[in-house]
């Protein structure tokens, strides 16, 4: 069955969502947090593996003061759009990313209003496409963040969908769409949400060969690859003319709200000019920045390296217990296990609630029907300990 509207879809999802929802896997409230553990509304008491929180940044006591610093010299917020005014203490945030990573940084208040502003100027304003008529590549399985704009994208442009990590499909498209004189521009997470990560070895040399331009969602890279943070997408490359890369100031760096990181001054005032929800919308919310500012100090004097260590000896710790399911970047904090039936995925996440361990359990149309997993979010926060006794009660529900 294909699935040709909103209703079709939600009719067909609607009663896994309700067993979901009726277990407490879903729309949960906690009442309290200490380090990984939380507290539900009836007293019990379950570690999570939700958070992408991955390097524990958000709960350092520093962090936390700086945010409250900002709100008590600039209240809460300024309910205007940065096109009329920005604080101080957001500018100079932008200024120390920018040097961090090697770019030009415009931050916004979620990494979904970063795209909604950038991505519609990719052809016509950012990349220099030379008048040629666009055309968006797709990868099948970037976020649905970025394919939420495909229809934004294809008033203007032509939009293709692409395999899933298929370097043989994308030069192919390249070659055509080059040959008939347009400009493509391809669109792919780094990270995926789901586990795996983009084959960047193979796909940027591809489209700086045809000279296509890349954008990049980076928002599972940021802070937890790379010596300064730069993320997955830098990593020992450079910013190049034909490359944008959004990131995320929550989940590695640990506050909230995302950004875009843009080739050339020319392409940041294009943004601050003509983007929709920079010139219409609110900035990063005022505590945020100020905790962000405190972040991106961790990056420079060296706990960043400290924490990326801790993360990384979590993973290993996780994997030396669980098989790592197909297409995972072992370096990377997200771990998949495949279960298949709907049914089935949802029962083994309530039993690990029922033994005191809180995990996602995804089924469609998160991802393909009779393709549900439980998705496991390791960070440096965790314990030796949550870590092995989420693993012995994986194998126990199993």
């Amino acid at each position: 069955m294909s699935l040709r509207n909103t209703r079709e879809l939600v009719s067909t999802a609607h009663e896994n969502y309700r067993r979901a929802i009726d277990f407490g896997l879903m729309q949960q409230t906690a009442t309290t947090r200490q380090g990984k553990r939380l507290t539900l509304p009836d007293g019990s008491e379950l570690v999570e593996f939700v958070s992408c929180s991955y390097l524990g940044i958000d709960a350092r006591p520093e962090v936390i003061a700086a945010g409250h610093h900002v709100i008590d010299n600039f209240g809460v917020h300024l309910c205007c759009a940065r096109s009329r005014f920005s604080i101080a203490p957001l500018m100079e945030l932008e200024e120390q990313l920018s040097a961090l990573w090697g770019g030009r940084a415009i931050t916004f208040p979620s990494v979904t209003t970063a795209h909604m502003s950038c991505m519609p100027l990719l052809i016509d304003r950012i990349f220099d496409s030379r008048g040629r008529p666009g055309v968006f590549l797709f990868d099948r399985l970037a976020h649905a963040s970025m394919q939420f704009l495909r229809p934004i994208l294809a008033e203007e442009h032509q939009v293709e969908m692409l395999p899933h990590n298929d370097v043989q499909a994308l030069e192919d498209a390249l070659k055509r769409v080059t040959a008939a004189g347009a400009f493509p521009v391809y669109v792919a997470d780094t990270v995926y949400s789901m586990g795996g990560a983009c084959p960047l070895e193979s796909i940027l040399p591809l489209c700086e060969r045809f000279g296509t331009g890349v954008y990049l969602d980076d928002a599972h890279g940021t802070s937890i690859f790379g010596a300064k943070g730069e993320g997955f997408a830098l990593q020992g490359r450079k910013m190049n003319p034909n490359l944008v890369i959004s990131f995320s100031l929550s989940k590695g760096f640990g506050c909230n709200g995302g950004g875009v990181l843009l080739p050339s001054r020319d392409a940041e005032l294009a943004v601050r000019t003509f983007g929709t929800t920079y010139a219409f919308s609110a900035p990063l919310d005022f505590g945020a920045t100020g905790s962000a500012l405190a972040a991106a100090e961790l990056h420079r004097n060296g706990t960043l390296g400290e924490l990326q260590a801790a993360l990384r000896k979590n993973v290993q710790i996780f994997d030396a217990l669980r098989p790592m399911a197909a297409g995972t970047k072992p370096e990377a904090p997200i771990r998949m296990v495949p279960v298949g039936d709907e049914t089935r995925a949802i029962d083994m996440a309530n039993a690990l609630k029922k033994l005191g361990f809180f995990v996602s359990v995804v089924f469609f149309p998160i991802v393909a029907r009779g393709n549900a997993q439980l998705r496991i979010c390791l960070t440096s926060a965790h314990t030796e300990q949550q870590v092995r006794g989420l693993c012995t009660a994986i194998a126990g529900v199993a």
